[in-house]
């Protein structure tokens, strides 16, 4: 989206609330300088987007020209997903996302096998490393998260990692939001680099 209107126009068609963002690829902390809002109503998205604009100006000195209006995600665990290379391999992220994920720095790694992704198992096990995970395994009667989806984005992302090759640079998908067993999950933000 361009302006409000269209803004407005596609936040009537995801539902009662929705998030507004900031879509740049100059800015990829886009909460840090008030480029994301979460919550709206479809009617407040044109005067919030225009509140935007300013406010990542004077964050940034950039203006931004484009918004993405999003389907607000409640509930859930939000979870960090991403990939690091360098000259001993590339390694596959998993860790406790969202706002969250530089404050607990809660992460495991796995290294990219040299043929293709990690495997479904290999998946699990990360996931059942982390400090957090009673959380995805319904600590104290919250309900237990998509563990088993969880695990296949993990397979999907290293696979596509594997696919690119050094094509890709840099990818992060954070929060993947795990909802509760049966409902999967979804990506809410990313950043993906490319080689030149």
């Amino acid at each position: 989206m361009r302006n409000g209107q269209e803004a407005s126009d596609a936040a009537k068609d995801l539902g009662a609330r929705v998030v507004l963002k900031i879509l740049s690829a100059e800015i990829t902390h886009k909460s840090d300088v008030g480029g994301v809002a979460v919550n709206l109503m479809p009617q407040d998205v044109p005067a919030r987007l225009a509140a935007m604009s300013v406010d990542v100006e004077a964050h940034t000195g950039v203006v931004p020209l484009r918004f993405l209006v999003q389907e607000m995600v409640t509930g859930g665990v939000e979870m960090i997903l991403g990939m690091h290379r360098d000259a001993l391999g590339t390694a596959i992220l998993l860790g406790m996302g969202g706002v969250t994920a530089e404050l607990f720095k809660d992460t495991t790694m796995r290294m990219l096998p040299p043929a293709g992704g990690l495997s479904h198992a290999e998946a699990l096990g990360m996931i059942r490393e982390l400090r957090t995970w009673p959380l995805l395994d319904g600590f104290r009667g919250r309900a237990k998260a998509d563990v088993a989806a969880l695990a296949d984005a993990i397979v999907a992302f290293s696979s596509m990692t594997a696919a690119l090759g050094a094509q890709l640079v840099e990818a992060e998908i954070n929060p993947v939001f795990v909802l509760p067993v049966s409902q999967g999950v979804r990506a809410a933000d990313g950043v993906v680099v490319l080689a030149g």
